[in-house]
């Protein structure tokens, strides 16, 4: 499928932990996420069954392509991790990024944290430069972010996120979460 690039605002908070929890539950209660299709036949297995069975049909895939001799015997690691990820029951947004370990939800959802710069699964703040730089002011109104977002303004790297407070004249308003995350 590829990433996707995604945002979401909420009402301005202080605590911008809280606002990104506010945004993935947001985002799961209006379903605005990829969801893979469950694993029906993991479930239905032991693990050991499933992670038997998911070997066996990539090791066959190895020497169609590479021959018996060289095919090697393939890690049981993400079939043991497909198996654990089938096994959850989705009843919110933590458990929904979970159970799809491999693809991510392609949304807010896929951000778990806040951090001071950019790093993997977390939200940042958009550097100063980049705030003048799109918005030439540090206090953008909630048009402007909106508009920069159509433009092509967009988180930090595949799976990193970035947020921006949104002002209504001289009071924070809103705050901005976008990114661009899911295989």
């Amino acid at each position: 499928m590829g990433a996707s690039a995604w945002s979401r605002k909420v009402p301005y908070r202080t605590d911008v932990a809280a606002a990104l929890r506010l945004a993935r539950e947001d985002a799961y209660r209006e379903g605005d996420f990829a969801r893979d299709e469950p694993n029906l036949r993991a479930r239905r297995m032991s693990e050991q069954e499933y992670v038997d069975a998911e070997i066996a049909a990539m090791r066959a895939v190895l020497v169609d392509v590479f021959g018996e001799d060289k095919a090697g015997d393939p890690n049981d690691e993400m079939a043991r991790a497909s198996w654990h990820a089938a096994q959850i029951d989705v009843v919110g947004p933590d458990t929904l990024l979970a159970s799809q370990p491999f693809s991510g939800t392609h949304s807010v959802i896929d951000m778990t944290g806040v951090a001071e710069r950019p790093e993997g699964g977390s939200v940042a703040p958009l550097p100063d430069e980049e705030l003048d730089r799109w918005f030439g002011t540090r206090r953008p109104d909630a048009a402007a972010v909106e508009r920069a977002l159509g433009e092509g303004l967009s988180g930090f790297a595949r799976w990193q996120g970035a947020y921006v407070v949104a002002y209504a004249g001289d009071r924070p308003d809103e705050i901005y979460f976008f990114g661009f995350s899911g295989d």
